[in-house]
């Protein structure tokens, strides 16, 4: 788990990483049913690896719920002498499936970070009217709890009853 902050808003995210071996496959259609956001990722030095995309986002299309956020991911990108998927194709790939991209770099931290906060991103648009509502319900309830405090002091100290605002 991790916590991040978008917009204001605090968000604790839980990553997943099967590292696509066909061995988590079973359980990984189960994480499917409650993710809200997917990264699809390949290695830029393995045509074979870019190869699997296709069929991740197959899966995901079958198992995840509608609406889940995705984003494709070309990793190893400090590996540029080793690549055999060129930048512009998983820019293809990723325009083709309506995907935001990224190229990115566990070992040198390229991307990481934006890539993160991009998928929150798009989350919380996907969910924004929720979080309108959770926050409009919330501000009430703390509208509605400071009038009956006040009410509350209108009476005077003579009242000596007490009162629990919790």
């Amino acid at each position: 788990m991790k916590t991040i902050e978008v917009d204001g808003i605090k968000v604790r995210i839980q990553i997943w990483d099967t590292a696509g071996q066909e061995r988590y496959q079973t359980i990984t259609k189960q994480y499917y049913r409650r993710a809200q956001g997917i990264f699809l990722v390949y290695d830029i030095s393995s045509e074979r690896s870019y190869q699997h995309i296709m069929k991740w986002v197959s899966d995901v299309d079958e198992y995840a719920p509608e609406g889940v956020q995705k984003i494709l991911i070309g990793n190893k990108a400090d590996e540029e002498q080793k690549r055999q998927v060129g930048r512009e194709q998983g820019q293809q790939l990723a325009k083709e499936y309506g995907m935001d991209f990224y190229e990115t770099s566990a070992c040198t931290n390229l991307n990481i970070k934006e890539s993160f906060t991009r998928l929150t991103e798009l989350v919380l648009q996907a969910h924004r009217k929720e979080l309108d509502g959770l926050q409009t319900h919330a501000s009430n309830e703390l509208a509605l709890a400071e009038l009956e405090e006040e009410d509350g002091k209108a009476e005077g100290p003579a009242n000596s009853s007490k009162t629990c605002w919790c």
